[in-house]
């Protein structure tokens, strides 16, 4: 339905297109993303034909964009723009009806199909209510849904739009991209949007189309698109992706404390052996991950948030079902990465009779450097009558090589520390 074969295009001696191929079929609901000055815009303006390509060509339907009269092309594509300031204080049914100008012949005015037509589109995007408002009148999300009601208007088979949410919070952001998917899967409406909002788009958007400095570096489904490598290449980021429940799409969230100035390096010869569960170690195990170390990580019920974090991040664990003790087979596995470790971590977790070998097996390695989280009192954590405590007691008292934390937010420095 909409292809481009090769275009170029340039902002002066800057050249932003790079040579953009593109096949979007009917009824489908793309998003192009892209950091910023990767094309995004400028591709949906060349698109659009608000910009002329330097080079290359834009078919719509198999015929040449440019073979389209103005109002030929008003009738088969509509753009909702970044920018939806209106220079005059109209009301909303005005605004709307401003859409069927491809439809009006001059001084003809406006008939009852533009009046029927103009009804439906505001009922759609529930903008009948705000009719006789003056468009200065209506909030960020209203005057969006007021926008491409206008552009439904035109009766357009091809809707484009440029940060359709860029200035809206999250109850509006939802509310148009609920909008746009019913008018595509109801409608069988072509959309195409540009977007920095990665989880929006990897929700809703059939594909994704993924620019890098004026050139496509990735397109198709979300979760073939968004992934971490991706992410790290083009937009110099680290970042954890998720399957959202819901959808079962990718769900994005930024590596904190690593992106500016820790960018993640090469991996290092330090190895560290983490003994936590029940989420206690789930943020550090992200930022020393990110940051270089070897990791591994056990005695972990099958399951458990610190399991869940460690097998997203492909760390070696040892695991065990839930609701059972440890068995003498994972503590021999668990002991067998301890040796290998320079470095052993044991969280605040809480003891029971299921996982207290895992305190008991420091014991074992009065040599090997240990930091133990003590910001939670032990005894707030001994879930069998002291056994616990006793156990803690005994390492402070007999081991040299512990060093006790009552600050994660020191964890990183003391780490290092260790290293030189």
């Amino acid at each position: 339905m909409l292809r481009t074969d090769k275009i170029k295009f340039s902002y002066a001696a800057e050249e932003i297109l790079k040579g953009i191929d593109l096949e979007i079929e009917a009824g489908s609901f793309i998003g192009i993303i892209g950091p910023n000055a990767s094309g995004k815009s400028t591709l949906l303006k060349n698109i659009s034909s608000s910009l002329k390509s330097d080079s290359g060509t834009v078919y719509l339907d198999s015929k040449l964009l440019n073979d389209y009269s103005s109002i030929e092309l008003a009738r088969k594509m509509a753009v909702v723009p970044q920018n939806t300031e209106v220079n005059f204080n109209f009301n909303v049914y005005d605004i709307i009806m401003m859409g069927r100008h491809p439809y009006q012949k001059r001084w003809s005015g406006v008939n009852e199909k533009d009046k029927k037509i103009v009804k439906e589109v505001m009922e759609v995007t529930d903008t009948l209510k705000l009719r006789s408002k003056s468009i200065n009148e209506l909030s960020g999300g209203e005057r969006q849904r007021v926008i491409i009601a206008r552009a439904l208007a035109q009766k357009p088979d091809v809707l484009l739009l440029d940060e359709p949410t860029s200035s809206l919070d999250i109850n509006y952001q939802g509310e148009i991209y609920d909008l746009l998917n019913y008018l595509n899967q109801e409608l069988n409406l072509t959309i195409i949007t540009v977007s920095h909002d990665l989880n929006l788009t990897a929700q809703y958007c059939e594909e994704l189309i993924l620019l890098k400095e004026g050139r496509i570096f990735a397109a198709g489904p979300a979760e073939e698109v968004l992934t971490e490598e991706n992410i790290r290449q083009v937009y110099k980021a680290e970042v954890l992706i998720k399957t959202n429940p819901l959808s079962d799409r990718p769900f994005i969230t930024l590596v904190p404390e690593v992106n500016k100035f820790n960018r993640k390096t090469e991996k290092k010869d330090f190895k560290i052996h983490i003994i936590a569960g029940g989420g206690t170690a789930k943020k550090f195990i992200y930022k020393l991950e990110n940051l270089g170390y070897q990791l591994s990580i056990g005695v972990l019920n099958i399951g458990d948030a610190d399991w869940q974090a460690a097998k997203e991040l492909g760390i070696e664990i040892v695991e065990a079902p839930p609701f059972i003790d440890i068995s003498k087979a994972e503590i021999k596995q668990n002991k067998k990465l301890i040796e290998k470790a320079d470095l052993i971590i044991l969280s605040d977790l809480p003891f029971g009779h299921g996982n207290l070998a895992n305190l008991e097996i420091l014991l074992d390695y009065p040599d090997k450097a240990k930091i133990l989280f003590s910001n939670l009192k032990i005894k707030k954590r001994d879930y069998i009558k002291g056994k616990a405590e006793k156990i803690w007691n005994k390492l402070l008292e007999e081991d040299e090589n512990i060093l006790l934390l009552d600050d994660k937010n020191r964890l990183i420095s003391e780490i290092k520390k260790l290293e030189n």
